[in-house]
């Protein structure tokens, strides 16, 4: 926000872009005018208040700064008089529009003829989620291998903000290092609702599709879509995939955290859901899963938590 537009118009999905967006107003609002620098207008208020407000004359010196969160809840009638004051903002005034999704027509309309600027901020897929913590911890200073970026989204999960707030303990916790491993994560990390994704895969693994199909149920109670479990749930799978192939193949338990890079009491976790399972079943769950997982990527499944529930128990009988 350097060289400053009068009016900003950001929306989409990615909670995080959007929430840095928010945190660098506020702070450049705090530096020039001090706590309350920021102006805030919500969804609850109305396009009129706030047009109220880009036209009224103050006796504060230098740019003033507004912020109307959630301008999305407004509706196309409404925006009248707010499209009208977008017309002739004042020299010394920056407006922020945040928008949660697609916004309206003559928003988009208006803020290009005020000579404001637009930024769309699209939230990774689940599957892009572990190359955006990369991304996002590189920001941060903190480096992270891909795996280290795997274990980070399957204990915490794919929620941005979550996995934001992980990624700066993290950097904090390491300092003055500035790298962590798969095992600094595991330990750093507490997962709230992935222990039940775990109980989810294991349910799969052992063939038990009322199990599974019920901490799905239990998993949409904590707001987790469905679709969010997907991943995880095939990373769990592939990793008791993987310790049924070393055992078949002659490795020994002792053997195992070593053969897969991973600490002992995950391979042990994995072991005891392998005895109850073979690898044909486990193959199998892992290629519906698979063919799941296609078409939330290209949006041929019709609704998302029908097709993610059917598929999970279609995977454990």
């Amino acid at each position: 926000m350097a060289d400053l537009k009068p009016v900003y118009l950001i929306h989409g999905d990615d909670d995080a872009k959007i929430d840095e967006w928010r945190g660098r107003l506020r702070r450049r609002a705090e530096t020039d005018h001090g706590p309350g620098g920021l102006e805030s207008f919500s969804g609850t208020d109305s396009p009129d208040e706030l047009a109220a407000s880009l036209a009224t004359l103050t006796f504060a010196t230098g740019t003033r700064y507004l912020l109307a969160d959630d301008a999305g809840a407004w509706k196309a009638p409404a925006l009248g008089p707010l499209i009208t004051a977008l017309k002739d903002l004042p020299s010394d005034l920056v407006l922020v529009l945040i928008v949660r999704g697609k916004p309206l027509a003559g928003l988009v309309k208006a803020v290009k003829a005020a000579g404001g600027e637009i930024r769309e901020h699209v939230a990774p897929k689940p599957w892009e989620v572990p190359k955006w913590v990369v991304t996002r911890a590189a920001e941060h200073g903190l480096q992270l291998d891909a795996e280290a970026a795997r274990t980070l989204v399957t204990l915490a999960g794919v929620g941005q903000q979550r996995l934001a707030r992980e990624i700066e303990k993290v950097t904090i916790a390491v300092h003055p290092q500035t790298r962590a491993n798969v095992e600094d994560i595991e330990r750093m990390v507490a997962g709230d609702v992935m222990p039940k994704v775990y109980d989810l895969a294991d349910a799969v693994a052992a063939g038990d599709p009322q199990l599974a199909v019920s901490l799905l149920e239990e998993l949409s109670e904590h707001d987790e879509r469905a679709g969010k479990v997907v991943y995880p749930v095939i990373g769990r799978l592939r990793e008791v995939h993987r310790v049924v192939e070393l055992l078949d193949s002659g490795v020994s338990e002792a053997e195992l955290p070593k053969a897969m890079r991973v600490p002992p009491w995950r391979a042990k976790k994995a072991v005891a859901i392998a005895r109850k399972t073979d690898r044909e079943t486990l193959e199998r769950a892992l290629c519906r899963l698979a063919d799941l997982e296609v078409s939330l990527r290209n949006g041929s499944a019709p609704d998302e938590d029908t097709a993610v529930t059917l598929t999970l128990a279609s995977a454990a009988s």
